[in-house]
């Protein structure tokens, strides 16, 4: 079975969006490598369809599939894994977007990022789906994904 087919089975079934929307800033670094020197030795025609998607195959182990995502020089292949990175990462958003409809309070991290930082503020729900919009109790407005909400008052 190859690395990308196993990496690809392991994104396809994981359940970590912190983990997912991690992989997907380290794609979108080294996409913008990949473009920027395809495009400098032969322009738009120079950048590669995605790689085929592979045949099934039983899922690697994470840091393997994370491995391969941080270290492929085939821009290929990391254009078929940001796809499975990014449907997976859909996919858990709409899933824990259903737990916050709009005017639930929940709590939100001050600062979107992954992992989520230590900094909690509160607020209501306003607008729900693969982004959260969310009034701030402070005025402020926040906006990220749903998989950093947690409910109001369940403080880690």
């Amino acid at each position: 079975m190859s690395e990308l087919g196993r990496a690809v089975a392991f994104f396809e079934r994981c359940d970590d969006p912190v983990l997912l929307h991690e992989l997907l800033g380290v794609v979108a670094r080294r996409t913008k490598r990949f473009v920027a020197q395809a495009m400098a030795e032969g322009g738009e025609d120079a950048i590669p369809a995605p790689a085929e998607p592979p045949a099934e195959a039983s899922p690697a182990r994470e840091r393997d599939a994370r491995r391969l995502v941080e270290r492929t020089k085939d821009f290929a292949e990391l254009q078929t894994l940001a796809r499975a990175i990014g449907r997976r990462t859909e996919t858990l958003e709409i899933a824990a977007s259903a737990e916050f409809p709009a005017g639930a309070r929940i709590e939100v991290p001050k600062r979107v990022a992954f992992p989520p930082p230590d900094d909690w503020v509160a607020g209501t729900v306003t607008t729900t789906g693969t982004m959260l919009r969310v009034q701030l109790d402070s005025g402020k407005s926040w906006e990220g994904p749903p998989s950093l909400a947690r409910p109001a008052g369940m403080s880690l």
